[in-house]
């Protein structure tokens, strides 16, 4: 049975009646925010459109062969699909393993990491595949992250766009389609998708096995994002990491210059290893704000964000907006103006701008001045901070 698909209903809508009416255009842009659905629902897709025995709004039977060669929570690189390919950043990873290990270089495939960019070379495979005769109804071509292809990549992919065999369809997913050429963009059918709300998110989360509470905590959590949402229920990590981001919290609160260094360490544990791993891509990275969205360093900025939300929300009396409603007595306790507030979500957000691409601070220095301001806006404006 085909696991069921959460929010965007106006996407399942739309693919499901041109693909009945037969109508359907061979470039697709997905785009929206991370982790709503966009790659689960283009896999979903391709499965459908192979499929021996098709259901209703997109469903396949996930028991013919077609269907068993294609899951969404399978790497891209595991995918054994004959008509369908995943492009991404481990795709990209994998084939670069592939010809090391073709000019003879021992590899280990268990520990390979994803690229910042995804390559011509990757475009190359996709091209060569596009050429064969479909062994299904469809050829599929997926491409996620759509915004990492370099503009040589590009260009090969816009080749390839302009005159496709019949049969072949094109899914580009990206969450900062801005960062595409406006040439691809230009080929491609956008379809849009969205936050989804927090009660349906709750309400999958229990049919999953969650509890009224856990669930309820989750969805708050996620912000509209099913996906971490249904992986955070999974890997029970999401409790560890909200007590990390209270902690912080509490350090950005009372911050004093004498704290700024061992808030640049806690926070910024892990940023300097994922900035070792990336160096030599440096040249082909793509210079887009989304290019390393799951860098550790990144979700703790986010997540200290959302936290600082609350804050304000309690500041302005609008406490029905908390989403760490249960550190609402705590948060009450520190008594941080509006002022401060707005100040620690500016410096947060400027941050996040700064060691994203193309700008690339060196992460321990600007968590370091981050924590310096707070500390001198601390004792310049409200007394917070000084010990």
């Amino acid at each position: 049975m085909a696991t069921e698909f959460i929010g965007n209903e106006h996407a399942v809508k739309m693919l499901d009646k041109i693909s009945r009416q037969g109508t359907i255009p061979h470039a697709w842009l997905f785009s929206g925010p991370p982790q709503v659905g966009k790659r689960t629902l283009a896999i979903r897709w391709a499965k459908w459109l192979n499929c021996h025995n098709p259901q209703p709004n997109l469903t396949p039977c996930e028991t013919c062969p077609s269907c068993r060669h294609l899951h969404p929570d399978r790497p891209s690189y595991a995918n054994t699909h004959p008509s369908v390919l995943l492009v991404d950043t481990w795709m990209a990873a994998y084939w670069e393993a592939v010809e090391k290990a073709k000019e003879g270089e021992v590899v280990d495939t268990t520990k390979l990491k994803p690229k910042l960019s995804i390559g011509v070379d990757a475009i190359r495979v996709l091209r060569e595949q596009v050429l064969r005769t479909p062994l299904g109804r469809w050829q599929v071509f997926i491409v996620d992250e759509a915004e990492r292809l370099t503009p040589e990549a590009t260009a090969a992919l816009l080749k390839t766009l302009e005159e496709p065999p019949k049969g072949t369809l094109f899914l580009l997913i990206s969450a900062n389609p801005w960062a595409l050429s406006a040439t691809v963009r230009s080929r491609c059918q956008p379809l849009r998708f969205g936050l989804v709300p927090t009660r349906v998110i709750a309400s999958a989360l229990q049919r999953h096995g969650s509890t009224a509470k856990e669930a309820e905590q989750i969805a708050r959590l996620a912000r509209g994002r099913i996906g971490w949402a249904l992986q955070a229920r999974k890997e029970k990590a999401w409790q560890e990491q909200r007590e990390q981001l209270r902690t912080l919290l509490r350090m950005m609160v009372t911050m004093t210059a004498w704290d700024a260094s061992r808030f640049a360490e806690l926070c910024g544990k892990g940023a300097e290893e994922e900035r070792d791993e990336g160096e030599e891509d440096k040249e082909t990275a793509v210079l887009s704000p989304m290019a390393a969205l799951r860098r550790p360093l990144e979700g703790r900025l986010e997540g200290l964000m959302l936290c600082w939300r609350d804050v304000l929300a309690l500041a302005l009396n609008a406490e029905e907006l908390l989403v760490n409603a249960d550190w609402r007595e705590e948060m009450r306790q520190w008594g941080v103006p509006a002022e401060r507030a707005i100040f620690a979500l500016r410096r947060l957000r400027q941050t996040l701008r700064q060691i994203r691409p193309p700008s690339n601070a060196n992460p321990p220095l600007a968590l370091e001045v981050l924590a310096l301001d707070m500390a001198e806006q601390g004792t310049r404006g409200t007394g917070h901070g000084t010990k």
